[in-house]
């Protein structure tokens, strides 16, 4: 349907940090949402998106699983996901299509979780993920409530900026 600019941190902050509203069956503006987050993630170096990130405030995300194995599958749509168990917070990668260049090796995220959630088709779906692929639902469910990575931080995190140089593309301490 169409590429849709990603809302940046921090002109958008306020936007971004708006909490989503629960979809509706029948939503008669969903399957075009699903289609606009898809042609938008395409275009990017991401592994979800959030419709929050494209400046609707509707509780719809992708997440693109098979991060740890190598092997990436399509985006699946997540519709109205809830996170309803989870492992131990461990620290690990993160970084944002909003908060592009940024990334960290110290945000807390549970090391495998349970969600539900509805498919693009409305079926009811029930997943345990772990390593990265626990990491992006936690993520994308983050910012369906209007939380940010940088949220997760402390004072002794570390923030790394993408550079590019001689050698090519490198990330460097802040």
């Amino acid at each position: 349907m169409a590429v849709r600019k990603i809302l940046l941190y921090p002109q958008d902050e306020a936007a971004l940090r708006q909490k989503s509203n629960e979809v509706r069956r029948g939503d008669p503006q969903l399957q075009s949402l699903i289609q606009d987050l898809k042609d938008t993630l395409a275009t990017q170096e991401g592994s979800g998106l959030a419709a929050p990130q494209i400046g609707v405030h509707k509780r719809v995300a992708l997440v693109v699983f098979g991060q740890d194995e190598g092997e990436l599958q399509p985006p699946l749509a997540i519709i109205n996901p809830r996170i309803i168990q989870q492992g131990p917070l461990t620290r690990g990668f993160d970084g944002c299509l909003s908060v592009p260049g940024l990334y960290t090796w110290d945000t807390l995220r549970p090391q495998w979780l349970v969600f539900t959630a509805r498919d693009e088709h409305w079926r009811k779906i029930q997943m345990r993920v772990e390593g990265a692929d626990a990491r992006g639902v936690s993520h994308e469910v983050d910012h369906l409530d209007g939380v940010l990575f940088l949220d997760h931080l402390d004072a002794d995190s570390k923030l790394y900026i993408r550079q590019q140089d001689s050698e090519g593309m490198r990330l460097s301490l802040e």
